[in-house]
């Protein structure tokens, strides 16, 4: 018929659109992000914060004892906010790529990085620094803390990697495996609070939650670092997550070895989510939900999924930080997330009974 449309023009104008929309989802995150440099702070306004960076763009930097407010409001601005934003988005972009692709890997749209344990690995790393003073390799500067915790959040890794080398494991097992983990630090972690003292119990439970408020412009190099290796090393294997989410057999008859690639996306992703999880904490749900409604919007091939993912992920992560300082300046971020994404999880649990695992 002289109406119908040919599917070559049906798909490029799809494509087309999916890339409006992710430049849509950008441009939203900017304006996020610039909007939450004046928000939080009973002293700084939006408009004090552009008048810092303009300084700053300038090379002027306030002398404290010639102008102690100037001074003030640019370490609130350049030294809080700024790199509290910045940081919120890679940690986020990691997060949201991290868990399409676990998503992917283990045909599994309830898997996240979080159920792989690294979290919770983390988390006890942490608390036997606090609560029982050791440092697996002492460095000094407040690094032993980040570094425990990087350092057992590869515990999980290593185990899955472990026994899928040496027994045959189903993509369902490596995400039980990874509860069985979480369970085991949950415990050991429960129990060591118990003898700490009330000020790391704080500090502990601030961890557990999960806050962006302590990223510094040290630790954005790590985040930055962490954010590329993890982009370009799974856009670079999109192809081979797209036979992977296929299923075993259909990806060995495609040529892709499946529990290799399986393999090389979990050590790749857990690495990275470890990294965002020493300078972020336990911020759950965003490697959980993220990847559903990218998958909404532009569908399940990777190359469109993986990018979206991405810019959802620090969309949410830097909406949820501005929520959380607008309501009040001790909230962390994770608890925002978790009440947004807490029914988002519900919905796709109720979805998931009727519809399945689908592509």
């Amino acid at each position: 018929m002289s109406g119908d449309v040919p599917p070559e023009e049906t798909y490029i104008r799809g494509r087309r659109i999916r890339y409006v929309l992710m430049m849509a989802l950008i441009l939203a995150t900017a304006v996020l992000v610039v909007f939450s440099f004046g928000t939080g702070s009973g002293v700084i306004s939006f408009d004090i914060a552009m008048d810092v960076i303009r300084e700053r763009m300038n090379g002027n930097i306030p002398d404290r004892s010639k102008d102690y407010w100037a001074w003030l409001c640019d370490r609130l601005v350049y030294d809080g906010t700024i790199p509290r934003a910045l940081g919120g988005v890679m940690v986020g972009a990691i997060l949201g790529i991290s868990g399409a692709v676990m998503q992917m890997c283990v045909r599994n749209p309830l898997a996240s990085p979080y159920t792989t344990g690294i979290s919770s690995a983390a988390l006890f790393g942490v608390t036997i620094h606090l609560v029982l003073g050791i440092s697996i390799i002492p460095l000094g500067n407040g690094m032993d803390m980040i570094l425990n915790a990087f350092l057992f959040s590869m515990i999980p890794c290593m185990l899955m990697v472990f026994l899928s080398m040496k027994m045959k494991t189903t993509p369902s097992m490596l995400v039980l495996i990874g509860i069985g983990v979480m369970y085991i630090f949950n415990a050991i972690t429960m129990m060591l609070k118990y003898g700490a003292e009330p000020e790391i119990l704080k500090q502990i439970q601030m961890w557990s939650v999960g806050s962006i408020s302590g990223i510094t412009w040290n630790d954005l190099g790590y985040l930055l670092i962490a954010t590329m290796i993890l982009f370009v090393s799974m856009m670079a294997l999109s192809g081979r997550m797209d036979a992977l989410a296929s299923g075993d057999r259909m990806s060995q008859s495609l040529g892709v070895e499946p529990v290799g690639t399986r393999l090389l996306c979990m050590v790749i992703i857990s690495a990275c989510t470890a990294v965002a999880v020493c300078f972020s904490g336990s911020i759950g749900f965003v490697g959980l939900v993220i990847p559903h409604i990218s998958r909404m919007l532009v569908g399940s091939r990777s190359d469109m999924l993986l990018p979206c993912s991405a810019i959802l992920g620090a969309t949410l992560l830097i909406g949820a930080d501005v929520l959380s300082r607008i309501l009040s300046t001790g909230l962390p971020v994770g608890a925002v997330t978790a009440v947004i994404g807490a029914p988002v999880f519900l919905y796709f649990l109720v979805k998931m009974r009727t519809n399945g695992w689908g592509r």
